[in-house]
């Protein structure tokens, strides 16, 4: 997940699925003090409830809709098999088992469904990760689940072909919810390797700049009701997602300083070719990578999920930082004008609106002149704790879920912020903590930046560094974070400028900078709030 304020969970959900709390219900009085409600998440009170930054109201909507999913997808689970053999190149003899859904994996947009392939040479675990259409915008803005599939394949095959020493789940094939589908070339027939094989080798010739996966069109007649990829279980006795260890171990030094290291590497992999735009990449129908959609990152899809209008066109890219980033904090405007729950008062309101007057204001000290027109980097726009897999000592086995990796400004590169376990905006509450175990990534960081050449004439270390002691880190979390951008203004840049926070006065002055009919938009925002608050107590049942 991006960085979120404290009352989201610091890592998005990865859980087992039961057949027990898939459906809202509300706890009788000798269950619970209080009315409570069963979300994705787990049981929330009303009292949480009405303190929680969410849109709650739509997210008791997800466990209706993930039952239903679940039962769907279930219920399909011959097409799953179909499948399977389609895109590994079995016969119907293979024996495919679909796991029960009791042992299917939830993220936070994609169910992963455990897949058990028996074959007279070997056994195989795979997982068929079926994306959420109502996780992902679909119904609001149509193709969104096949933009994120897109994206997501097409760093796959990137990273692939141009960084194998990350080491990632193998990719067998997919399948968009319009019902293309395409097959690693290894898994087809002898003349259809060929042929594939042929075409790479006469795009090579000519010096086009345009990677050919090696992925080919493979359709079928069996199709999901959504977008797939069929992926290698990378999970095993001795690897293991590190947010099953990380709180427990997070204070081993040795374990710790491996990790680092094992990111370090990653972000370095990822950064030695530079990019010449600031965008995603795109899988294309003839099985092309091209750096040509919009920088698809978790924010992004998350607010839009939730309603916020679209900003970024799909096919938008950018040659200059300043663009962007002026994009992003319209992107953030609309957000808080489309968002019932965006501010609980008048005061917080007005806080927000200055926040969003100043970050503006301000946005040119954190971009680099110098570097306004690239080059660009890939990074890992939605690296968590979830998406690492670790052995026992923490040397890092494997990176999963790259739909968020993007290109972007050098000046966002980062040391991650849940290094010491809290959230974005929990940060402050530790911060000394933080620092150190900063410092200590950024030495191991410089160590490895030594001993593997990144391909860049400027070193990311400095980069890093030269962000963090500017401040520039928290602006930059500050537009990409779903929920933290006031906290992390009031917290972190305002008192490089001012050792006073901003009266309720000041802020109302700020305020009328963001909008000529500012006092307008506080008095929407707030009866909106207010409705909002009517919806929140009757799906608790009080009236």
């Amino acid at each position: 997940m991006p960085p979120t304020a404290s009352n989201g969970d610091l890592n998005p959900v990865y859980e087992m699925m039961s057949t027990e709390g898939n459906t809202l219900r509300n706890i009788s009085p000798t269950e619970s003090i209080e009315p409570t409600i069963e979300l994705l998440s787990g049981p929330v009170t009303y009292r949480a409830a009405i303190k929680n930054d969410n849109n709650l109201v739509h997210e008791a909507e997800y466990v209706a809709s993930t039952a239903s999913f679940n039962t769907q997808l279930w219920e399909g689970r011959w097409t799953i098999e179909h499948l399977t053999r389609h895109h590994l190149g079995l016969h119907e003899q293979n024996v495919c088992v679909v796991a029960p859904m009791c042992h299917w994996i939830r993220g936070s947009f994609n169910v992963c469904i455990p897949i058990e392939v028996q074959s007279p040479n070997a056994c195989r675990k795979l997982l068929m990760r079926c994306a959420m259409p109502y996780k992902l915008g679909e119904a609001k803005n149509p193709g969104s689940i096949d933009e994120k599939m897109s994206c997501e394949v097409g760093t796959y095959a990137w990273i692939q072909d141009r960084c194998p020493d990350i080491r990632i789940p193998y990719l067998y094939g997919f399948g968009f919810s319009d019902h293309r589908q395409f097959t690693h070339a290894a898994s087809r027939s002898w003349y259809i390797r060929v042929m594939h094989w042929a075409r790479r080798q006469m795009r090579s010739l000519v010096a086009n700049p345009n990677l050919l996966s090696s992925y080919t069109s493979h359709p079928s007649n069996h199709h999901l009701p959504t977008a797939y990829m069929l992926l290698e279980h990378v999970g095993s006795d001795t690897s293991q997602m590190l947010s099953n260890t990380f709180h427990q171990r997070r204070g081993d030094l040795d374990r710790r300083r491996r990790l680092f290291r094992g990111i370090a590497r990653i972000i370095l992999s990822l950064a030695r070719i530079p990019q010449p735009r600031i965008g995603s990449f795109r899988f294309h129908n003839d099985s092309s990578i091209t750096l040509t959609n919009r920088p698809l990152h978790c924010t992004m899809m998350i607010l839009e999920n939730d309603g916020t209008p679209r900003t970024i066109p799909t096919n938008e890219t950018y040659s200059c930082t300043e663009p962007f980033v002026a994009d992003m904090l319209a992107f953030h405007d609309r957000r808080f004008l489309s968002y019932p729950n965006a501010i609980y008062d008048d005061k917080d309101c007005r806080g927000e609106m200055a926040a969003k007057v100043m970050l503006r204001a301000l946005a040119h000290r954190y971009i680099r002149q110098s570097e306004r027109n690239g080059p660009f980097f890939l990074q890992l726009s939605d690296l968590h704790p979830s998406n690492i897999f670790v052995d026992d000592q923490w040397n890092v086995t494997c990176l999963i879920d790259l739909e968020w990796v993007c290109a972007l400004p050098r000046e966002m590169f980062a040391a991650p912020h849940w290094l010491t376990g809290r959230a974005i905006d929990g940060v402050r509450n530790g911060l000394s903590e933080f620092s150190a175990v900063h410092a200590e990534f950024l030495e191991i960081f410089e160590d490895e930046e030594k001993t593997v050449n990144a391909g860049n004439s400027a070193s990311l270390t400095s980069s890093i560094r030269e962000s963090w002691e500017s401040g520039g880190v928290w602006f930059w979390h500050s537009i990409m974070s779903t929920n933290a951008m006031y906290p992390l203004f009031t917290h972190h840049i305002r008192p490089r400028f001012l050792s006073e926070r901003l009266l309720f006065r000041e802020e109302g002055l700020l305020s009328k900078f963001w909008s000529e009919d500012a006092d307008k938009v506080v008095e929407s925002k707030v009866q909106e709030h207010e409705q909002y608050k009517g919806e929140l107590a009757s799906l608790f049942n009080i009236s």
